[in-house]
């Protein structure tokens, strides 16, 4: 602090107007890329509510995707409305600025002003060479010279300074008026993504009205797709539990240590198993969206996708198991030390039990239906693979 005292007050008050629009511009940027990243998720979910619209038969996916469209809705109004206040107090900082310039220049212009309409200075400044020539002595006539210099040297610089200040001026006034479009852009889009999330709302109202009427179906369906996760369940267990049984050798134990530690070391970094979508379905037990006293099950995460896209494996491992089951196509199971990563509800596979794979490396792909079962397995114990996969 004690060398802030010998800073004079105007330059500390440039610095914290620097700061603080430096901080703002830093905010501004990793707001505006949040917004891009929001915009695509909109874009990506828009064309999958269209998609999946037309199917009368997937109206529960069809509410899924709807739902995740008003979150990211309501995402981007928070975006906005943060957006537009941060640019409206930079246009009050750089209005603030703008009139302290304007005095300044004022300043400068009218103490000049006051200078040059003295009387003696005007003779001087027309007949510089009759003022020299007029000196009593040598002495004189050195002290009128220096007098003469200093007086060119503070003109000059008193000129330049109103010049830099016009310069800056201008820039400013430019700026303002660049940030009042860019605020008058966003609330527009505010007000665009309000009315937006307002149709998407009554749109899940009338969604949730049908299924409502269809508790029957819906039910009938829940206890079909229940026996078909059951399934799934046990398949997995069983593949993990002969998995279990052997390589209790040194050499079996150092490598499932290597690819465990491998596995754990990119907790919450890695890559989704789909290179866009969305979740669709969470992990654990959750309420059915219009049955009460009924409740969903999930051992993994449902990803929603574009349809036929390619699934590619999370991490490094050894392929485990590979089969076909009822109501979730072919499922894959890789293997990565004492984790498993399970992909299922694939339409093709490109791999065989037994191969070692990459990361990133092609799996299958996905059906028309356009959605991934993905599950993360340590031993027997099921994890929440939204903890380990990167968060966008």
């Amino acid at each position: 602090m004690k060398y802030l005292r010998n800073i004079p007050r105007c330059s500390l008050l440039t610095i914290f107007i620097f700061l603080s629009f430096y901080i703002t511009a830093q905010d501004r940027k990793t707001l505006e890329a949040e917004r891009m990243r929001i915009i695509d998720k909109i874009e990506f979910t828009s064309n999958i509510l269209k998609k999946t619209e037309k199917d009368k038969t997937a109206t529960i996916d069809f509410l899924n995707s709807l739902q995740s469209q008003i979150s990211n809705r309501k995402k981007i109004i928070k975006n906005l409305n943060t957006q537009v206040k941060q640019i409206n107090k930079e246009i009050e900082q750089m209005v603030n600025r703008h009139e302290q310039l304007l005095n300044k220049k004022s300043r400068i212009k009218n103490n000049f002003s006051l200078i040059l309409r003295s009387s003696y200075i005007h003779s001087l400044s027309k007949n510089k060479f009759l003022f020299l020539l007029s000196s009593t002595d040598w002495e004189n006539f050195m002290d009128r010279k220096r007098y003469l210099k200093q007086f060119n040297l503070y003109t000059k610089k008193r000129i330049k300074e109103l010049r830099e200040k016009e310069i800056q001026l201008k820039e400013l006034l430019y700026k303002i008026n660049l940030e009042k479009k860019n605020y008058e852009s966003l609330v527009k889009e505010e007000k665009e993504n309000i009315f937006k999330l307002k149709e998407e709302s009554a749109q899940k109202d009338k969604v949730l009205k049908k299924l409502k009427k269809e508790r029957k179906n819906l039910l009938l369906a829940l206890k079909k797709q229940k026996k078909q996760r059951e399934k799934l369940n046990k398949s997995i267990e069983s593949i993990i539990l002969n998995n279990l049984s052997g390589g209790n050798s040194v050499i079996a134990k150092s490598e499932t240590k290597i690819a465990s530690d491998s596995f754990e070391n990119n907790k919450t970094e890695l890559r989704w198993p789909v290179s866009n979508g969305y979740i669709s379905s969470h992990f654990g037990k959750h309420h059915h969206p219009t049955i009460k006293g009924v409740y969903n099950f999930n051992n993994g995460i449902d990803i929603r996708a574009e349809p036929y896209s390619e699934v590619k494996s999370v991490l490094e491992g050894k392929i485990v198991g590979l089969m076909h089951i009822t109501g979730y196509n072919w499922m894959i199971i890789v293997k990565h030390g004492k984790y498993y990563t399970v992909y299922s509800k694939l339409e093709k596979v490109t791999v065989s039990k037994g191969d070692m794979v990459n990361k990133n490396q092609t799996l299958g792909n996905i059906g028309n239906s356009g959605i991934l079962h993905f599950e993360i397995w340590k031993e027997k114990t099921k994890l929440d693979p939204e903890k380990w996969i990167i968060k966008i």
